[in-house]
């Protein structure tokens, strides 16, 4: 909100903190394992789950009616309140209404449980789209721009405190009540039990936002084609969008394919499962999350971007090395992973934010508008990316081909989607390279700065052991402990 400063400041700002510190642990309870053993059982298809991911993408589509409501209105908290409390509900019908009907109905209702399950997510994925420009806006007025890289750095870090054990929490679960013996009906019932008190976490997370001041911005009246252009002249805005159109594109099918990968084709624990794909990246993002909101406020989006998308290339690649067997190796992937598209989404949301207030400081009152448009661009990509990875899989469900090296399995239609992605990744770069930021400094001073920052906290780590035992033997030769000085 225009004009809050001091006491009421930090307070506004602490709430928005604690509430992510719950709506982390909805996220994350639910992610991964929980969602991808509750679809298998259900009987969804390859393409089923191709389209499962697109489905936040799609939904994104409605940003821009959303957008304009929330511009002419300038009803920010009310949209965002009443579109994320039915966000959040939403999961229990999602677990509920599909286990019911099995459960009633047998075999015979899957076709109608999926269907259902399908549309409720949809559903659960539009609320989240009709009140995401509403909120970005809204914090865009509450946090001052001189701190938002930190800050929100800051406020994620405190969102791991809680998503670590709350994933772990839920594979811990999945795994010791669904045993091989047990029925599908108590694994579709344990994790409809997961969507339930995770769906009351983020109802807590929306509660807190009450308590956020608003203050009503309407903009002027204009027409929506005319809302929908001013952000597409903007040069700068439109080639980092395209950017990281491409990089959601190449990413959008692995968060369901990864998982499934794991659990079916190599068979790993659920437990295992969320530590890879969920517990080691929060993990690693809680170490550098400081580090990217520094290097974005010090030295820009632009060169925070590029180095993070170099850095994600050869994690894609690694992907197709995990045929090995060798478990150990997706920790490593997810570590980097992690670190690297930690800068992406930072940089990305930093942009944006800069362009979406509402008090036009620093040259900047898009409103939501420029929220919208960014989340349509790139959440088009991520649903043609997560529906035309779905088709790859669909088609070469039975492919293989055996390279001929004795420690790697034969290729599966897996293995194709991650070198497919990899590629895109390193395609991102092109878009990347025609942005312009006038206050950017170098991308290689960035890099020196994050491999100076990098060797600093390494070292520390490793000297940390010599330095606790000097400390004690200094202060054991100052209490007497060795007069002779040995």
């Amino acid at each position: 909100m225009v004009g809050l400063s001091g006491p009421e400041l930090r307070r506004a700002m602490r709430y928005v903190t604690t509430a992510w510190m719950f709506g982390a642990i909805w996220m994350h309870a639910l992610a991964g394992a929980p969602l991808t053993l509750f679809a298998t059982q259900l009987g969804l298809s390859e393409f089923q789950f191709g389209l499962l991911s697109a489905m936040p993408f799609g939904a994104a589509l409605l940003s821009l009616p959303a957008a304009s409501l929330t511009d002419r209105t300038g009803q920010r908290k009310r949209i965002f309140l009443i579109s994320l409390y039915i966000n959040r509900l939403l999961w229990i019908v999602i677990g509920a209404v599909p286990t019911w009907l099995i459960w009633r109905y047998g075999p015979d209702a899957s076709a109608l449980a999926i269907a259902i399950f399908l549309f409720s997510s949809f559903l659960m994925h539009s609320g989240q789209a009709i009140g995401s420009p509403a909120w970005v806006s809204w914090m865009a007025d509450v946090v001052p721009d001189r701190v938002r890289g930190r800050y929100f750095a800051r406020r994620r870090q405190w969102g791991i405190v809680t998503a670590i054990p709350a994933a772990w929490v839920a594979g811990w679960v999945l795994d010791h009540y669904v045993s091989e013996q047990a029925g599908s009906m108590t694994l579709m019932i344990v994790c409809t039990t997961i969507f339930t008190v995770s769906a009351m976490f983020g109802v807590v997370d929306i509660a807190l936002f009450h308590w956020v001041p608003h203050s009503v911005h309407p903009k002027p009246r204009q027409p929506f084609f005319q809302m929908i252009v001013t952000p597409l002249k903007d040069a700068r805005f439109m080639w980092f969008s395209i950017c990281t159109a491409i990089l959601w594109f190449a990413v959008a099918g692995q968060g369901q394919f990864v998982s499934k990968y794991l659990m079916e084709h190599l068979q790993i624990s659920s437990t295992q499962t969320q530590m890879i794909v969920l517990v080691t990246p929060l993990l690693t993002q809680f170490l550098v999350l400081p580090l990217w909101g520094k290097a974005i406020d010090r030295y820009g989006k632009k060169p925070s971007m590029m180095l993070a998308v170099l850095g994600i290339v050869p994690v894609g690649i690694g992907w197709l090395l995990m045929n090995s067997g060798q478990s150990w190796l997706g920790y490593i992937l997810a570590c980097l992973g992690a670190a690297w598209w930690t800068g992406v989404e930072l940089a990305n949301f930093n942009l944006v934010l800069e362009l979406s207030g509402t008090s036009g400081k620093n040259g900047s009152a898009g409103g939501s508008a420029y929220v919208a448009v960014n989340t349509v661009v790139v959440n088009i990509a991520g649903m043609l990316g997560g529906i035309f990875y779905g088709i790859v899989a669909e088609t070469l469900r039975d492919f293989h081909y055996d390279l001929g090296l004795k420690w790697l399995a034969p290729l599966s239609f897996y293995e194709v989607l991650f070198a497919i992605s990899a590629v895109l990744r390193l395609a991102a770069v092109i878009p990347l390279l025609r942005v312009h930021e006038p206050k950017a400094r170098p991308t290689v001073d960035l890099l020196r700065f994050m491999a100076g920052n990098l060797y600093n906290n390494v070292m520390g780590a490793v000297l940390l052991p010599v330095r606790m035992i000097r400390r004690d033997d200094a202060d054991d030769d100052e209490n007497g402990s060795f007069p002779d000085g040995k």
